[in-house]
């Protein structure tokens, strides 16, 4: 045992002075005020104790006031940056910003400490031996920087990041500078870039160290951002472009990567011209890892020419990366995955190029495939118009509902903002589908988003064909036996009602013959009616006021509700009441609405009080 031994009468002896475990030894004195327990346990020898210190330094300044802050506690930060457990070290320097921060709005001292601490504090961690530490650094760099006055950015930061540049001693300073360069483009401004963070950036991309070289190829697109495309044409342009030769495939694999940032800081000539060359040779590199980065970017590629004319040669490569029938590719993930965005860049005229592509895709053998394309239905749609979507979206529509569950629920998620891209006969037709999906599938999540776009759906349709589609659904989805399928049945219910309610020749008497049912007339019918029902009528009666349909009768109804015997039926009335009754623009003010809530506030049961004053 721990720190003890078994006596003589069998029982467990503790002995604390045992060189076992003991709690005491490991605890921290908390009487002791924050400031206090940071003087006494900054050096434990127990790495757990120094880790909640550093967690609690912004707290603990602010407890402890600002002078005590300067007197007390910044002397003994510089024990947490060279403290030996890394999750210390990170933490810390998350730390720093907000202590930085706090010292700062107390005044002038405040101010030099960022300068004289919290930024060399920083600066130290930017190459500490631990990744995950020095990312922290940056993060925290980032922050701080934003902190520096502007007269001060060039003598505090900017030299600082350029004596990393020419660093050296380990390839790791030089790394941190090749980011520093870019993330800090914004902070340095222009004429600084231009002036001196450009040719430090240039050296860097010559570096003997691949690593560096790897660097400087992933992070020029906020600088190029900063100077502008015409500069970053003539001055970054090259970097890249002789990166884009370097004969490690890595560095060829970071260019390929982001040469998307690359497009967005280039004029349209050059975008249209070397750009294309470039991908061009590196989508036929060598090395697979560069062509495999080469397809995954090449839809961002395209979308990022925007209103310029895509070159046929990108449309040609993308559409090729759909595998041959049957068989699979390494590239049709990334395809499927980039295909709204390419559609959109393209737009509906350049459709032909890319249907052949698609059909394919819809049928591909990856299952993660067909459900990244389920997903997107609705955006390409929106692009290529009614005609196309009737005859080439709506097939695949109908497949993806036959596919597996994983597939129909990208279909089901945005099923409205499809039907919306068809037309009258169209929508109706396929309707038939989503109508007898809640039947045929066990898996309550898809009844459950079924449910949600119910409400929707009747927003597309005349009172007519909600009424042969719809109205049945609802009901079934409404009486679920999952309850998460019934909530999100009782928002559409009220909508679908509100559209039968619209029609001339009272579509609605079926559905509200069926919502009255919920709710019992007389105390006979109430005594035999079981309270989850009248919790039913409360939900969607109350959404059936929201929507617009008939508010003053199921109003008359609540006065009823609001006397019920069993108290989660008037709490139901009380949360309807205040979440979406008085949130109805239209009935906000009606003063059946206002005095309803005020009789709920005066309820006996505390519950019901509460939730009727509730305004969240």
């Amino acid at each position: 045992m721990y720190g003890g031994g078994i006596g003589d009468d069998g029982d467990v002896d503790y002995d604390d002075d045992q060189d076992g475990f003991g709690y005491e030894e490991y605890s921290m004195d908390d009487s002791l005020d924050a400031i206090t327990r940071l003087e006494r346990y900054h050096t434990s020898d127990f790495s757990l104790q120094r880790l909640v210190l550093v967690r609690e330094l912004a707290d603990t300044a602010v407890d402890c006031s600002y002078n005590a802050t300067l007197s007390r506690m910044l002397p003994l930060l510089s024990n947490f940056v060279a403290d030996s457990e890394p999750s210390v070290r990170q933490t810390f320097v998350e730390q720093l910003f907000p202590l930085a921060q706090f010292l700062i709005e107390g005044g002038e001292n405040g101010y030099t400490e960022l300068t004289n601490t919290f930024l060399p504090f920083t600066f130290e961690l930017l190459v500490d031996k631990n990744v995950q530490v020095g990312m922290s650094a940056v993060n925290t760099l980032i922050k701080l920087v934003e902190l520096v006055r502007d007269d001060q950015i060039e003598t505090q930061i900017l030299s600082v990041v350029v004596t990393l540049a020419h660093d050296e001693r380990a390839e790791d300073y030089r790394i941190v500078a090749a980011q520093l360069f870019n993330e800090l483009a914004g902070r340095f401004g222009s004429q600084r870039c231009i002036r001196s963070v450009i040719k430090e950036v240039e050296q860097l991309s010559t570096d003997a160290s691949f690593s560096v070289r790897k660097t400087v190829a992933s992070n020029l697109g906020k600088l190029m951002q900063v100077i502008g495309s015409e500069t970053s044409v003539e001055k970054v342009l090259p970097i890249f472009l002789a990166l884009s030769k370097d004969d490690i495939w890595g560095v060829r694999k970071a260019c390929v990567e982001h040469i998307c940032e690359i497009s967005a800081g280039v004029t349209s000539a050059v975008r249209n011209k070397e750009l294309v060359d470039v991908f061009t040779a590196l989508v036929e590199d060598q090395s697979r890892w560069v062509k495999v980065g080469a397809y995954q970017n090449l839809g961002g590629l395209i979308h990022s020419f925007g209103k310029d004319e895509i070159p046929q040669k990108l449309v040609t490569l993308f559409a090729g990366m759909v595998p041959q029938p049957g068989t699979e590719c390494d590239y049709s993930e990334y395809c499927a995955h980039s295909f709204p965005a390419v559609v959109a860049a393209v737009g509906k005229e350049r459709w032909s190029e890319l249907e052949d592509a698609y059909v394919s895709l819809v049928k591909d053998v990856e299952w993660k495939v067909r459900r990244t394309l389920s997903f997107s239905l609705h955006e390409i749609g929106k692009v290529v118009g009614p005609e196309i979507s009737e005859r080439i979206l709506t097939q695949a529509f109908d497949l993806f509902l036959r596919d597996l569950d994983e597939v129909k629920i990208g279909c089901v998620t945005h099923v409205a903002e499809f039907m919306a891209c068809l037309s009258d006969n169209a929508r109706q037709k396929h309707l038939h589908s989503i109508s007898a999906l809640p039947q045929e599938t066990e898996n309550w999540r898809l009844r459950e988003l079924v449910a949600e776009n119910m409400g929707a759906l009747a927003d597309l349709v005349s009172p007519k064909m909600c009424k042969d589609l719809l109205q049945s659904v609802i009901i079934r989805l409404a009486e679920d036996q999952v309850a998460d399928v019934r909530s999100a049945a009782y928002p559409s219910c009220g909508r679908v009602y509100y559209k039968l309610a619209q029609g001339d020749k009272n579509e609605h008497e079926e559905l509200q013959k069926w919502i009255f049912s919920l709710h019992p007339s007389t105390p006979e019918e109430e005594s035999k009616s079981h309270f989850q029902r009248r919790q039913m009528f409360v939900h969607i009666a109350g959404h059936c006021c929201a929507a617009g349909a008939h508010s003053d009768t199921f109003l008359d109804m609540f006065d009823k509700v609001c006397v019920d015997k069993v108290p989660n039926v008037r709490l139901v009335l009380a949360k309807i009441v205040s979440e979406v009754l008085v949130k109805c623009e239209a009935l906000k003010n009606n003063p059946r609405v206002l005095s309803l809530r005020s009789k709920l506030q005066e309820d006996s049961d505390k519950d019901v009080q509460y939730f009727s004053q509730a305004t969240a």
